[in-house]
């Protein structure tokens, strides 16, 4: 039997795209393996968002095509087909809009055929199925593309505009998974809040007809920009007030300067986003996740300040720090007014440290909760049981056996930057 190994890089978008290939290649009668020596093909799912994992993929995709045929996937060869007929003539490419071709993409390179996907196409694949990288987790990308035309970001040349996929075959994903017995639904695009704006739908609405569905399940809603996610305030706050959506959300700031954001092309001012935060923060326990890039061309030292004093006042729960690095195609990458390197990591590492008090200060504040936290999976480092509860709080449980997907009561102990150490206290009839 002809076995593959699939590698992934990137967004939870990539995560799906991978699942579908991998579903559809068994379904074909290929055999999946862990080890990548046992592999008589290969397909590495690529992400070009961030110079350093560009890098990465190319290294790791050098490496390997004079050992194994490559099926090359994703966001590089849609954006670096040239690149890789340079490098890797002999390879499979597909786009992020034909991950579905995976199976003729396989019988061509298994044939030392030329294969090349990277045209636009707007259809979505209508299969449903899924080999889950976590079982118990099911991922549904809600749209493809982007509505945004950000300074700095690759993601619009690689994905093109925005594509939302209709209601119907996002509740059918939705069911399958249910059926497959995950107990989680994860929404995902390049922002959420702009679902459906192509086809007269709205995030809000498919949120509340999926949360509907009957299945003991929770929703999260994955990343979303705050210019949209202003446009229907109210409606936004329900959603994420409903018994089975957390109470958590990912709200990209990148700068706190509203100088930044304007050479950004971000679409909302730092008052906006406060506003935002303020009206979120109502929601009681809120969990909120942040992004913020240092050293975009034009940050003066002033801006920089303004980041670390909205940090501080916002207080955020999760931050992701990313040092800027020019892509190709962006009008950043042609600024005039490059910030110096050491300069980039300079204010990096001061906004990692001062990120690290504040994340585990949010934490400590948990210790002594109880409350009920469903159990998702066991962390491969410590065999501890890994589970969340309505507010999205990582909360791991050592030494104690649990069944994963269902709930228990749990008792929070310690604290750490990234989780929080806690007990089970009972069973939830």
């Amino acid at each position: 039997m002809v076995a593959f190994f699939i590698e992934t890089f990137g967004c939870t978008a990539n995560i799906s795209a991978s699942e579908l290939m991998s579903y559809l290649l068994l379904e074909r009668g290929f055999e999946k393996t862990d080890k990548i020596d046992n592999a008589d093909f290969i397909i590495l799912n690529t992400c070009v968002v961030k110079a350093p994992t560009e890098n990465k993929i190319k290294d790791r995709i050098i490496k390997l095509s004079n050992r194994f045929p490559l099926i090359i996937a994703g966001c590089l060869p849609q954006v670096m087909s040239d690149w890789c007929k340079v490098n890797i003539p002999k390879a499979a490419l597909i786009g992020v809009d034909h991950f579905y071709k995976i199976c003729q993409a396989a019988d061509a390179i298994l044939n030392e055929q030329e294969f090349k996907l990277i045209s636009r196409k707007k259809e979505f694949s209508i299969e449903t199925k899924r080999v889950r990288a976590r079982d118990l987790t099911g991922i549904i990308e809600i749209y493809k593309g982007c509505t945004g035309q950000c300074a700095y970001c690759i993601v619009r040349i690689a994905k093109g505009p925005l594509v939302s996929k209709s209601p119907d075959l996002i509740l059918n994903e939705a069911r399958t998974a249910l059926n497959e017995d995950c107990r989680e639904i994860w929404l995902t695009a390049q922002d959420t809040a702009s679902y459906g704006i192509d086809i007269k739908e709205s995030l809000p609405e498919i949120v509340k007809t999926i949360a509907a569905l009957p299945s003991d399940f929770m929703i999260r809603i994955g990343m979303m920009n705050a210019d949209y996610a202003l446009q229907f305030l109210p409606e936004i706050k329900d959603m994420f007030k409903l018994p089975n959506v957390y109470s958590f959300i990912h709200l990209p700031l990148q700068s706190g300067s509203d100088n930044v954001l304007t050479k950004m092309k971000r679409k909302y001012t730092v008052k906006e986003y406060a506003y935002l935060i303020e009206e979120l923060r109502k929601i009681k326990d809120f969990t909120i996740s942040t992004d913020i890039i240092t050293g975009l061309p034009g940050e003066t030292e002033e801006d920089f300040n303004q980041t670390k004093e909205l940090l501080e006042k916002i207080q955020f729960d999760i931050v992701n720090i990313s040092k800027y690095g020019d892509r190709r195609g962006t009008v950043a990458s042609k600024s005039k007014e490059k910030i110096p390197t050491e300069i980039i990591k300079e204010r990096s590492v001061i906004i990692t440290k001062l990120v690290s008090k504040m994340t585990l200060k949010r934490n400590e504040k948990w210790i002594g909760w109880q409350g009920n936290a469903l159990a998702l999976r066991i962390d491969k480092r410590n065999k501890s049981i890994l589970l969340r509860n309505k507010f999205y709080k990582l909360i791991s449980v050592e030494n104690s056996p649990l069944d994963l997907g269902k709930w228990y009561r749990v008792e929070i102990e310690k604290a750490r930057k990234t989780r929080l150490i806690g007990r089970v206290v009972s069973v939830p009839e």
